[in-house]
């Protein structure tokens, strides 16, 4: 069929709009969800997910082409979209009532696996429809492309608002209602079904009626649809739930309960029976934290003067305190317990703020409203480069910020982290008074390999600043609850002093861990491991050692800030050696993104091999390896960018919600007006090759120019930086989305019976770079990703060029 003069009309394009921007919102969305019943390291399959089952759509348009014919093809595309509606609502609500249980086994992959072709089932179908618009209209395809990557960007800001307001799963259905007016609109209104019209209007309506219902129940923390397995175990309701764009929070327990104090380090000299009431904070069913209830009275809060994360609040009285990831309270508490001059508490989840001191403020004591206690609802980096530099502290307190569950898990270990950076610490010191402390409490294992990497950030960050007597000027403290003597681990607390330890303070130091029963591994005068002595001292043997450990323990920088990812993956198939490091938590997760690093390949490759065997007799391939090429370059390289860019900006902005907004959002709208563009000039010009060209020498500008920008506007405010981000990446943006059009129309005019495969092939080779590009970061660097997709764009030029001169011949 000659697709080349095909009509296209105004519900055409808001057809596509609608269907990426639901796509896109569900793919987010499902990030979030996937972060609570699975796990952090299964969030990132969402990308993935969404990229196969759209790869799947496209393959499906391309082998069965008679299922589409091109009369009938505004009904086809509102069925399409109307099952990608509907599919989102089934596949989630099975989801949400089937426990997702998985492990290092046979099952367990094999539940993954059930899990990912589940969910990809509504990808399939808003596949189908995209494919369907980019491939049966290529004279329109710049325009069409611009539409698709315009709705999708306005898909990235609709979620955090949808997410904030309506929650998780009720956004779901906002997301499936979206989707349902593009089935709506591309309706063909003369010579549609009078029953399937009347099915779209009512499902549409029956869907907005209930995400407006629920949103309200939401509101009052009173909804009907909840997650109610979490991480394979069934979860009664919360007290409390509030979404956000990068966060569940939820609040369990009894308000009327004593129990036993929370508390990681709390001494065992501490008497258990002397109890008080306190509730459990949730952060993603990962992180736990404690809200104790204090009526006013500091003599409530005895319990907080035996744990060990408190060591330097006896050190330094009545002192400005800075803490970091103040959460539901508690370390402000101890400040108050001890009698500090003034507290100022960071946390980047405000909804914590506003949900220990609004919902729960009557529980909590109101701590906002004493006159010596500042909350900020910042992250804490960004806010402290911002902060005015003659602002020092005493202490600057972090304690416990991801706990053990989430640890043991392996939730963090594909995650990146700013705060346990040689760069970050640096900054913390710099914001010390100069006797301040920087205590650091994190869970200290049989093998202490967290400590060890602490050390090592530690001793960098205090070389970097001047500080060569490494020794004086840290103390190490172990504290070993009884409960947990039997695997021989705990919890330490790493003081870091910006003036060397005096004796008197060491003299407390040890009165403190006699009294309380903790153990001092380092201090000045003593060590009862010898690693730690060779990470404080001279450069050499601290090299000499980090290049020999059986693990990785090196210090995390801005641009590989993988604190929690210490094995090499040449070590997974060796069990004996991660059972001996206590490597199980990183282990899984290299498992895991190794499982589905290889299920995508073998899925890819099976996209790529069948249809082309199954239609390589009807279609003429000759000549056609330069398009492959072509496809399968930008398909892998932009997806390596943007997410490379997304990893960067998020420690750059500070914000998980900001990155998402200032990379996604900023590279999709930049990408579609360069598409809408690409079509103003004749293919065979010479202007496509100067454009490519000048994407080749952005994408080398960028890549060497950009760690600059960030260190001359890291100390500015987010506004700025968000600006600064935006106009950094829209140049880039523009250009790359030329290059999907300019291919598409070269292809139909070379052989439009293969623009669905070769736009499947795009989408399978954006599947594997969401995994490729983490192994790249956690391995090599985020600044490797990056320049990986800048080569995958070489490759797509060269092959570019060749496609030029044989259509000119």
């Amino acid at each position: 069929m000659n697709l080349q003069n095909a009509a296209v009309n105004r519900n055409t394009y808001l057809g596509i709009f609608f269907i990426a921007l639901s796509t896109l919102m569900y793919e987010i969305l499902l990030t979030r969800i996937f972060s609570v019943t699975m796990g952090y390291h299964f969030a990132f399959m969402a990308v993935s997910l969404a990229m196969f089952g759209m790869t799947v759509g496209a393959i499906i348009v391309y082998v069965m082409p008679g299922k589409f014919p091109q009369e009938r093809i505004n009904a086809v595309l509102s069925k399409n979209a109307f099952y990608f509606s509907l599919s989102t609502i089934m596949s989630f609500l099975f989801h949400l009532f089937v426990p997702f249980v998985h492990g290092m086994s046979i099952a367990g992959i094999g539940v993954t696996v059930f899990t990912y072709a589940e969910i990809s089932v509504p990808f399939i179908f808003s596949g189908i429809c995209i494919s369907l618009i980019l491939t049966r209209f290529p004279a329109s395809v710049n325009k069409l492309y611009a539409a698709d990557l315009i709705g999708a960007s306005l898909g990235c800001i609709l979620v955090v608002i949808t997410l904030n307001v309506s929650g998780g799963p009720t956004g779901v259905f906002i997301t499936a209602l979206f989707s349902a007016v593009a089935a709506w609109i591309l309706l063909p209104k003369p010579e549609s079904s009078k029953s399937f019209r009347t099915i779209v209007i009512v499902y549409t309506v029956a869907i907005s009626l209930f995400s407006v219902f629920h949103t309200v129940l939401v509101q009052e923390h009173n909804p009907w649809l909840r997650l109610y397995w979490i991480r394979g175990e069934w979860a009664d309701k919360p007290l409390y739930e509030k979404w956000n764009s990068f966060s569940r929070v939820s609040i369990d327990g009894d308000s009327t309960k004593y129990e036993t104090p929370f508390g990681w380090g709390l001494s065992n000299k501490y008497d258990r029976s002397r109890k008080i009431r306190q509730l459990m904070l949730n952060i993603d069913a990962h992180s736990t934290t404690v809200l104790s209830h204090f009526s006013g009275d500091t003599s409530e809060l005895f319990h907080l003067k035996y744990d060990v994360s408190n060591m330097a609040q006896y050190l330094r009285r009545n002192g400005d305190v800075l803490i970091i990831g103040s959460g539901a309270g508690r370390d402000v508490l101890s400040s108050l317990a001890f009698g500090q001059k003034s507290v100022l508490g960071i946390e980047i989840n405000k909804d914590m703020i506003k949900a220990i001191n609004g919902d729960f403020g009557g529980f909590t004591g109101h701590l906002d409203k004493y006159p010596n206690v500042e909350f900020v609802g910042d992250e804490a980096r960004s806010y402290i480069q911002r902060m005015d530099a003659g602002r020092k502290f005493d202490i600057i307190q972090v304690s416990v910020i991801d706990n053990w569950s989430a640890a043991a898990s392996g939730a963090f270990v594909l995650t990146e982290n700013a705060l346990y950076t040689v760069e970050t610490w640096k900054l913390l010191l710099s914001r010390l008074k100069p006797d301040g402390i920087l205590t650091v409490t994190r869970f200290f294992r049989a093998k202490p390999i967290e400590h060890y990497r602490l050390m090592n950030i530690t001793a960098d960050a205090l070389r970097e600043s001047g500080i060569t007597d490494l020794r004086r000027h840290i103390v190490l403290v172990k504290c070993e609850q009884e409960e947990r003597r039997q695997d021989r681990s705990g919890t330490g607390t790493l003081l870091i002093s910006r003036s060397p330890f005096t004796q008197q303070e060491l003299h407390t130091i040890d009165s403190l861990n006699s009294t309380f029963e903790f153990e001092s591994i380092l201090s000045p005068t003593s060590a009862a491991d010898s690693v730690f002595v060779k990470l404080t001292s001279d450069d050499k043997t601290r090299s000499e050692l980090n290049r020999n450990f059986p693990v990785d323990i090196s210090s995390p920088t801005d641009d590989k800030p993988f604190f929690f990812h210490y094995m090499n993956f040449s070590d997974l198939p060796d069990l004996q050696f991660w059972k001996e490091w206590d490597m199980g938590f990183n282990a899984k997760a290299i498992f895991i993104l190794l499982t589905l690093a290889g299920t995508m390949a073998v899925l890819s490759l099976l996209c790529i091999v069948i249809p082309l065997k199954i239609t390589s007799r009807k279609v003429n391939l000759k000549g056609t390896m330069p398009l492959f090429i072509f496809f399968f370059a930008i398909g892998l390289g932009f997806m390596l960018i943007e997410i490379s860019q997304i990893q960067r900006l998020n420690i750059f902005l500070g914000h998980p919600t900001y990155s998402l907004a200032a990379a996604l959002f900023t590279m999709l709208l930049s990408s579609g007006i360069g598409s809408y563009f690409s079509g103003a000039s004749n293919i065979k010009s010479s202007k496509p090759v100067a454009r490519f060209i000048a994407l080749l020498i952005i994408l080398v500008l960028f890549g060497t120019v950009t760690p600059y920008i960030i260190i001359a506007f890291r100390e500015y405010s987010t506004a700025i930086r968000i600006v600064v981000s935006v106009l950094t990446l829209f140049p880039i943006g523009l250009l790359l989305g030329m290059a999907f059009p300019i291919g598409m129309k070269l292809a139909s005019e070379k052989s439009e019976g293969i623009t669905p495969w070769l736009w499947g092939i795009n989408g399978v080779m954006s599947v594997l770079a969401t995994v490729i590009s983490i192994i790249i970061a956690m391995n090599y660097g985020i600044s490797a990703s990056y320049w990986t997709g800048a080569v995958c764009y070489l490759a797509a030029f060269a092959a570019f060029v060749k496609l030029v001169k044989a259509s000119r011949t």
